[in-house]
């Protein structure tokens, strides 16, 4: 009895903290290098990485209970993710934008665009489309490397520069736009499978396979950004075969019957012109297929769960763009050049006829469909979640919630979702394709216009710094100081951080007198004490201000004066890294000199062009929608935030230009 007394005071006294991860640092370090055992599900906490990418800490490292349910069976695992997620560029940003890109479109409707603009209009077409497309990625890139990155994706970079209050009604505009090509893209796949099943004259058949995508789809995001992007990783590579398998098949296969007469001439001269027909136009041929791209900024939607967003971004998207371009190409003089126009205008599925395996192409429109409403469906509600959480918009905070490290939007999924379904029931792709068209033009004309106010800003900024600078190496500068003539601190340099910025007011490192410190001033070089060497190791940053760890120098305090003492005792201080400023000048990056504010000027104007030139009906809604939006941000929360962008006036700067030149 005494025994077994003895043994549960011992139990109760010696207590394992290293299991709760409370031990001390010791038994850390001997559980570092105890190797792992042979204990079936055991996980040797030890082993595990302590911090992974991003600093999240490493799966399982953190769990008071991983011991414990580690040796469980593999039916109890908990299959949904535990620790925040991080991709880069290819796992993340490339394979996102690109099965967003590379959708149903391209395999249903390439054929009918050549019946209906010819070959020459298409590829025009294709051109005009990936150029509208690549001015505002281009656009968006320049915004990611001139500011910081948040989640948020497009909302974020549109509130980021023009104000919160442009943000929350264009990004309303650009979730809507995307559930509705979500439900243009699952109605191609419901198309395919029902004509698999030979029921593709009804059309509330196919509406219910597109419906149970959407279920299907939403069921896998609620699970974790981890099993989309495996999930999108898979259909990538299905997607590539089935591009593969159909270039295959055009040069060995052969069925006249069915309209594929191989690579003759007698197909490509008649292909080449337009033949409208339905009362379609370039224009409007131009709308059905507009949509394609309109998933090429997925990756920045996904910014949140990026290691680097500013390189991860423009890398994977620009790499993506290009692969998918010549995809278009491909299947566009591929199916002009070996099929005949009455079969291409006719049989949307003359892709399948044309390909070597018909099986795999199937596979490919199945998988395209589905893969541009993953992303769509994965992207989307994370852009409603970020508008939600900034209380943009007053009513909507609970759209915000989100479960899990990486803070699934539950409640914006199912709004996402609710309106796809809508869709799915009352449209099919050509009636879907220019009302998707119209949300997208809009927004990628803002996020064009972004960037050129954001370019014009930092050179009114580069500007104003620039002759606070030139004032303040003015030899009169500091006897217009305001009060006595002995006072160092001037009242309107705590207002105006600005004009301190660029003071040059030199501190000697042995005087005993108290000096001031410009915060983040920019000391002259030279070859005195007085300069401060940047690349001197003992160099710490206070609150913006720049002192040295040696003796004798001086103390920085709370307001930023310098006090000669005997040490400086810097270790109790806390070193704060200094103010970077919002809106930083162009990186020498290899895609940095294609990013032009004039380009992205003139493609705002020409998208906004084009939105009338495709459906002036649909456009007109579009921007009524913005405006009221707009109207009541406005009315209803009139705090927002501004945004970068704030001291640029378009008009005003217009105005200017034209009194220059005239």
């Amino acid at each position: 009895m005494m025994e077994s007394t003895d043994r549960s005071n011992y139990r109760r006294t010696n207590v394992d903290w290293d299991r709760y991860g409370l031990g001390s640092e010791d038994s850390h370090q001997y559980n570092r290098s105890r190797p792992r055992g042979n204990s079936g599900g055991f996980v040797d906490l030890g082993n595990e990485y302590q911090y992974g990418a991003g600093g999240h800490q490493a799966s399982g490292a953190n769990e008071i209970f991983a011991e414990d349910q580690g040796d469980k069976p593999w039916w109890r695992t908990n299959f949904f993710i535990s620790q925040p997620v991080l991709f880069g560029t290819w796992d993340g940003v490339f394979t996102s934008c690109l099965i967003n890109i590379f959708g149903v479109i391209v395999f249903l409707r390439s054929g009918w665009i050549v019946a209906q603009a010819g070959v020459i209009n298409a590829v025009f077409i294709v051109i005009a489309t990936v150029s509208i497309a690549l001015v505002s990625v281009l656009s968006a890139i320049g915004i990611c490397e001139r500011c910081r990155v948040e989640s948020g994706g497009v909302y974020f970079l549109i509130a980021h520069t023009l104000g919160s209050r442009f943000g929350g009604s264009l990004g309303l505009l650009y979730c809507f736009g995307q559930a509705v090509g979500c439900a243009l893209n699952v109605l191609g796949f419901g198309e395919s499978m029902a004509e698999l099943v030979g029921l593709g004259d009804h059309k509330w058949v196919i509406r219910g396979f597109a419906a149970g995508a959407v279920l299907l789809l939403s069921v896998i995001n609620i699970a974790g950004v981890k099993w989309v992007i495996k999930l999108q990783f898979v259909l990538l590579i299905i997607l590539l075969l089935s591009a593969l398998d159909f270039m295959v098949g055009s040069f060995v296969g052969y069925d006249p019957k069915n309209g594929f007469e191989g690579w003759t001439s007698n197909n490509i001269i008649p292909n080449l012109h337009a033949d409208y027909s339905d009362g379609y136009t370039w224009f409007r041929v131009f709308g059905v297929f507009f949509p394609t791209v309109t998933g090429v900024l997925s990756g920045i939607n996904m910014s949140g769960d990026l290691r680097a967003p500013s390189t991860d971004i423009p890398n994977g998207t620009l790499a993506a763009f290009s692969t998918s371009t010549f995809l278009y190409l491909v299947f566009i003089l591929f199916l002009g050049a070996t099929c005949n126009r009455e079969h291409l205008l006719k049989d949307f599925m003359i892709t399948s006829t044309v390909s070597a395996v018909q099986f795999l192409l199937l596979a490919g429109i199945y998988v395209s469909s589905m893969s541009s409403c993953l992303g769509a469906m994965y992207g989307t509600p994370r852009v409603l979640q970020s508008i939600a959480l900034e209380n943009v918009i007053p009513g909507i905070g609970v759209l915000g919630k989100g479960r899990g490290p990486n803070k699934v939007p539950l409640y914006s999924m199912a709004v996402v979702a609710t309106v796809t379904i809508t869709f799915i029931i009352v449209g099919d792709i050509n009636t879907l394709a220019p009302i998707v068209t119209m949300p997208f033009l809009l927004t990628y004309a803002c996020i064009d216009y972004s960037y050129f106010a954001l370019a014009q800003t930092f050179d009114i900024q580069s500007k104003r710094e620039e002759r606070f600078r030139i004032q303040a190496q003015s030899p009169s500068y500091e006897s217009r100081r305001y009060g006595s003539t002995n006072d160092q601190d001037n009242d309107l340099d705590h207002l105006f951080p600005d004009r301190t910025r660029h003071k040059s007011v030199s501190a000697p490192r042995h005087s005993n007198t108290p000096q001031h410190v410009p915060l983040n001033s920019n000391l002259p070089n030279s070859n005195t004490n007085n300069s401060i060497d940047s690349s001197d190791p003992d160099r710490v940053i206070f609150r913006g201000v720049v002192a040295t760890n040696t003796t004798n120098s001086t103390n920085i305090t709370e307001n930023g004066i310098a006090v000669g003492s005997e040490e400086t005792n810097t270790a109790e201080d806390e070193p704060i890294a200094p103010i970077r400023p919002p809106i930083h000048s162009k990186t020498k990056n290899w895609y940095s000199s294609y990013c032009n504010r004039w380009a992205s000027l003139i493609g705002a104007i020409l998208k906004v062009l084009i939105m009338f030139l495709v459906n002036w009906y649909y456009s007109i809604t579009c921007l009524a929608v913005v405006f009221i939006v707009w109207f009541y941000v406005g009315t209803a929360n009139p705090a927002v935030k501004p945004g970068l962008t704030a001291e640029f006036r378009f008009f005003v700067w217009l105005k200017g230009v034209i009194f220059r030149c005239f």
